[in-house]
């Protein structure tokens, strides 16, 4: 079992707003043989993440509008706490409590971008690597999944593509001001195109691991997404209750891995579309240097 006081030295999270490459980057460090991984948990940003929101929203009279509601009518901040500290390390105890000294856990729910101040709440020593995509190209590709395997999450409109865009590059934006650059790195999707090996090379180095250039050449060349369409990349693992039902790797649904590529929205988006990311997105944008003056 994990220790109470585990603070999740050797968890990493790969963030970022849904079709920004966080599963590319994931299979790319899953190749190397100190990383462990898995499918999308969700830990934070449906198990505990909302919880411990809700108690901070029922201590506030100014969100809960009422001036005593909810558990904390009933326990202590240190007793909720404690209780939500125990739950949450049985979940990852499947994740991180079997690992091997100097290995890593990574977890990657894209999603838990909008929830890193819990997660450094309850693992302060956890790392976090957010993806950062054109929100053009992001949206081009949240529309096109909501077309085919994506309709039960993806945005079917531009405006909701581009505001998911937004809300989840801010969230980890903020998040990152209060973060040591120990604890946080940004990965471009568009550097990570342009040359994958360096890209690959210094998320190693952030992560203190070490790969031969061979070793590294090979994880590139297996996972390119030409390729992945075909083989799937690097086998994630699955367990729990869907390995007892007969799934012992994930395999992503057709049109999951799209073509890779920067600037693939000037063909996948119609004017209207581009209206619609430009009124949106455009001065998140420019702040994270995707500058667009017009709608072209």
């Amino acid at each position: 079992m994990l220790s109470p006081v585990y603070n999740g030295h050797n968890l990493i999270f790969v963030v970022g707003s849904p079709r920004s490459g966080t599963t590319w980057l994931q299979r790319l460090l899953a190749a190397h043989p100190s990383v462990r991984t898995g499918q999308e948990s969700g830990l934070f940003d449906s198990y505990v993440g909302p919880q411990l929101r809700a108690w901070r929203r029922d201590l506030d009279p100014a969100t809960s509008g009422r001036s005593a509601v909810g558990m904390g009518c009933y326990l202590r901040e240190e007793e909720f706490l404690d209780l939500l500290r125990g739950y949450m390390l049985r979940l990852l105890e499947p994740m991180v409590g079997r690992l091997a000294p100097g290995q890593l856990f990574l977890e990657k729910t894209p999603s838990h971008a909008l929830f890193i101040p819990e997660i450094m709440e309850l693992l302060p020593q956890s790392r976090i690597i957010h993806i950062l995509r054109d929100a053009r190209d992001v949206s081009a590709s949240l529309l096109a999944a909501a077309k085919s395997w994506g309709s039960y999450w993806a945005p079917g409109h531009p405006r909701g593509a581009a505001g998911m865009w937004v809300d989840h590059v801010r969230a980890a934006r903020a998040a990152a001001q209060r973060l040591p650059h120990a604890q946080f790195l940004e990965v471009r999707y568009e550097d990570m195109y342009g040359d994958t090996r360096r890209v690959l090379r210094r998320t190693l180095s952030f992560l203190g691991l070490q790969w031969s250039d061979e070793e590294l050449g090979r994880a590139v060349t297996g996972n390119r997404p030409e390729l992945a369409r075909q083989t799937g990349g690097t086998a994630i693992e699955v367990g729990g209750e869907f390995r007892s039902r007969g799934t012992e790797t994930l395999r992503e649904p057709d049109g999951f891995i799209r073509r890779a590529g920067t600037q693939t929205w000037r063909r996948d988006l119609s004017l209207r579309d581009r209206l619609w990311v430009w009124l949106v997105a455009r001065k998140t944008m420019a702040e994270v240097g995707y500058r667009w003056s017009l709608p072209i």
